[in-house]
């Protein structure tokens, strides 16, 4: 595992081009952009585009894994760094002497409010039979009814995952049209770019929980742990080689999410923010998608983002953009 590594504020505080050091890693990094797969071109792209990942945490990175493939390097900082493997991990991504570039400021809006998507199959399908109350039809009857002791039990689920993985989330009034719609969920999944959770093959069926909450909420959960600041930029470190994610230039106060739904849809702002435990009144709906339904088109979607992130941050010489080529 790698050890702990601090540089200078000024070199570690300011974005700019993400140069890896270690040459196995530019050489995986060359093979994903010659690759003919669109998978491993968006993440070569991505991590061509980084500019949030500091030269300390560069390093950091580097030195962390023995693997010799970008892939699983990145694969093994996520898990052992990021996320971490108990409870009370302070996560690289909020670690001021690592990633200063990618913090976001104390002052956050703290009243603002967010959601998030949470796909809940794996964790009440194996407790359903253990104890009734979560299964899914009971889980929409508790919400409905105002249950608040099954609610809890729901939301207790996820104490159980392991680390103080970072959370996604997007603000509220940014979704709000697509809120009040019959296929909500659909339209939210597309807007919010959560391609992994597609395509959904006829006869499947996908249960998902709506969370909704408070910038209040995060900076209340993240004081104990002396986290000072608790939203930050996601960055190729934090992605997980997800081809739907897509870095932002450096300055950029807020990340924006891939839209994969039809093109003309309003720009979606996201953050990445610590860990949150989740309480009985942050559940506000609960949804399901049916099959069949396709996977997006990801080479139109992430084409028409650039161009959109190039003119809203007025960089129109950001990006680059080897998926379209090979499409």
């Amino acid at each position: 595992m790698g050890r702990r590594r601090r540089g200078d504020a000024a070199a570690n505080a300011t974005g700019g081009p993400l140069e890896l050091t270690k040459p196995q890693f530019r050489a995986a990094l060359a093979r994903w952009r010659m690759s003919d797969v669109l998978r491993d071109l968006a993440i070569a792209d991505n991590f061509d585009m980084e500019e949030n990942v500091g030269d300390v945490r560069r390093d950091h990175f580097e030195g962390w894994s023995a693997a010799t493939e970008l892939s699983e390097a990145t694969t093994d900082y996520f898990r052992d760094s990021v996320q971490g493997t108990l409870r009370g991990h302070l996560p690289s991504t909020f670690d001021p002497d690592l990633n200063a570039a990618a913090l976001l400021p104390a002052t956050v809006e703290r009243n603002r409010k967010m959601i998030r998507l949470e796909r809940i199959d794996t964790l009440i399908a194996p407790r359903a039979s253990l104890d009734p109350r979560l299964s899914f039809e009971r889980l929409e009857t508790a919400l409905r009814d105002k249950d608040e002791e099954t609610l809890t039990a729901f939301t207790e689920l996820f104490a159980e995952y392991r680390g103080e993985r970072p959370a996604f989330a997007a603000p509220k009034i940014e979704v709000e049209d697509d809120l009040a719609e019959p296929d909500w969920l659909h339209r939210l999944a597309l807007r919010l770019g959560l391609y992994h959770f597609f395509p959904v093959k006829a006869g499947e069926t996908f249960h998902f929980a709506l969370m909704e909450y408070t910038g209040f909420d995060v900076f209340a959960q993240a004081e104990p742990r002396r986290i000072d600041r608790p939203f930050a930029l996601a960055t190729v470190l934090e992605c997980q080689n997800n081809p739907a994610f897509f870095p932002v230039p450096s300055g950029t106060p807020h990340g924006f999410t891939v839209d994969l739904g039809p093109p003309g849809g309003p720009t979606v702002r996201e953050v990445l923010h610590v860990r949150l435990d989740y309480e009985h009144h942050h559940v506000v709906r609960f949804g399901t998608l049916t099959g069949p339904l396709p996977a997006p088109d990801l080479v139109g979607a992430r084409e028409r983002h650039r161009a959109t992130l190039r003119s809203t941050t007025g960089r129109p010489d950001f990006g680059a953009s080897r998926m379209a080529d090979a499409s």
